[in-house]
């Protein structure tokens, strides 16, 4: 098994970049999720999740133009849905994202947080075992990992077995702990990768599992993991299990 595919999303619920390395912080993947959009008038955090408000982000991407300092505004550009790309530090970027999503908003440096893991791994095969008819490097870009995992030896939803092991890859170790349940974002259209309407019920009817024992069951793909040992890792490396 090796590491097929690594992404990093700089700014929550936009779309993200694909990298050829990575270092794995204790936190996640240097310079992901570092920034978002905040409200001006409430201060929350916007989320894709909240899709009738903020689903358009999806169709955004964004990417960093210097690792070195990741939360410098300089370093972040933007490409929104229509084409228009512009850096953090332009004097009208919360202006054309205010305008994208239809009242005020800012985008901040943030802590990183994240919903349930610092990373989310998937597999190839959990992808082709979909059978959505899509290709596999556009189905999986709905589901937004960090680490794509190719195991050309085995099929179906091979990294569910990798939960409460060490996952080794490059000079880090990860711990998954959990199953990734799906929502509604995984319909929505995501940069170029088109709206599917029916794609969270495929994830159902193929893997409709708990996310941890004595759960309940739920539509998963892939897998949320913790970093234990932080190190780098390379498209290419392969991935051992512990």
């Amino acid at each position: 098994m090796r590491i097929d595919q690594v992404w990093r999303y700089p700014v929550k619920s936009f779309g993200g970049e694909r990298i050829d390395a990575a270092a794995i912080e204790a936190d996640g993947v240097r310079g992901d999720h570092l920034w978002a959009l905040v409200d001006a008038e409430t201060g929350n955090i916007a989320s894709a999740k909240r899709f009738r408000r903020y689903g358009l982000l999806l169709t955004c991407s964004a990417r960093l133009l210097n690792d070195d300092e990741p939360r410098d505004p300089a370093a972040l550009e933007l490409t929104l849905a229509d084409g228009t790309v512009v850096r953090g530090d332009d004097p009208e970027v919360d202006d054309l994202l205010s305008k994208l999503v239809g009242h005020d908003v800012r985008l901040e440096p943030r802590d990183r947080t994240y919903d349930e893991a610092p990373l989310h791994l998937v597999s190839r095969s959990a992808v082709e075992a979909l059978g959505t008819g899509d290709p596999t490097d556009v189905a999986l870009r709905r589901f937004r990992p960090q680490l794509v995992v190719d195991t050309p030896d085995t099929t179906g939803f091979v990294e569910d077995e990798w939960i409460g092991r060490r996952v080794s890859v490059g000079s880090a170790v990860l711990e998954p702990h959990k199953r990734t349940a799906r929502c509604v974002m995984v319909t929505l259209p995501h940069q170029e990768v088109p709206a599917r309407r029916d794609m969270l019920r495929d994830v159902m009817t193929a893997h409709q599992v708990p996310t941890v024992p004595e759960g309940k069951p739920m539509p998963c793909i892939g897998i949320y993991a913790t970093v234990p040992t932080p190190g780098d890792i390379t498209v290419g490396d392969e991935v051992g299990i512990g």
